[in-house]
């Protein structure tokens, strides 16, 4: 698909618009607005108080959605994706020099050398890119578990099925590339992490963005190409798939904060499409 006609002229015409916010207002076909909220994909313990106005709109809010709900069934389907399930081998794959290093950095995350002998690049890639968990009690977690317990119905805006695809589908070759320079930049990662969760907590989107690219596959190619599947692709999609919960009004949807900035984001999309949005913290 095409991107959407002025998506990139509208960033540019308001350089300053999506700059700092995480919760913000969805106005437009609903006689109630929406909330949109970025999140940060972590159980980080400064994160884990909601702020005052994103709790009010939270608990106001009809419905709650998110990227993709935690279930059963998708916990598996992403467990069997993980292992290769024919003659294949982590070793095989990655070779004599990569494989030692990599085994050695996953078990610093707490991953046996037996577990890590059938895994595939991508995920090991994963993996090795967030800290080993404390509470594994994520913020988009926490915040479905608490739209269950208050109860508010819930929705997804992609499936688990997808969200693997994403890594899943990439040449073997491709993911070795990601998961060489994750390798070699792990020492980096707590520095990387740190980073990320000071511009969120200051509420700095344009700070997250900066922090990413940054951080950015040094491969220009595979670049390009994971932003396209991990972020120009998705939010197209969770742009089509929230626009019944937008149209129902009083929505709390909430993805990665990186999902809102830039002419690509949902932010952008959203005024694109004829919606007001406006940062309420």
């Amino acid at each position: 698909a095409a991107p959407p006609a002025g998506s990139e002229r509208l960033a540019a015409a308001h350089p300053r618009t999506y700059s700092k916010g995480l919760l913000w207002k969805i106005e437009g076909t609903a006689a109630k607005p929406s909330f949109l909220f970025g999140t940060i994909h972590s159980d980080d313990a400064r994160l884990a108080t909601l702020p005052a106005p994103v709790k009010q709109r939270f608990d106001q809010a009809a419905s709650f959605t998110m990227e993709t709900l935690a279930n059963g069934p998708g916990m598996v389907a992403m467990a069997e994706a993980m292992f290769f399930n024919d003659d294949k081998t982590l070793e095989g794959v990655l070779g004599k020099d990569l494989y030692p290093l990599t085994v050695k950095a996953l078990a610093k995350h707490g991953m046996p050398q037996e577990s890590a002998l059938k895994m595939k690049p991508w995920a090991a890639m994963m993996t090795l890119s967030l800290p080993p968990p404390s509470s594994g009690l994520f913020l988009d977690l926490m915040l479905q578990l608490e739209a269950a317990r208050q109860p508010k119905p819930t929705h997804g805006l992609e499936t688990m099925a997808e969200q693997i695809a994403v890594f899943n589908e990439l040449p073997l070759e491709d993911q070795v590339v990601l998961l060489r320079e994750t390798v070699q930049n792990h020492n980096t990662l707590n520095q990387q992490l740190e980073e990320l969760i000071l511009a969120y907590l200051d509420r700095d989107l344009t700070g997250l963005a900066a922090i990413e690219q940054k951080y950015k596959i040094e491969d220009a190619r595979l670049h390009r190409i994971m932003m396209d599947r991990l972020i120009v692709k998705r939010n197209r999609l969770m742009l089509e798939r929230m626009r019944p919960r937008l149209l129902e009004g009083n929505a709390f949807i909430a993805v990665g904060a990186l999902h809102l900035v830039g002419g690509d984001g949902l932010l952008a999309l959203l005024e694109n499409s004829g919606y007001r949005v406006s940062a309420i913290y």
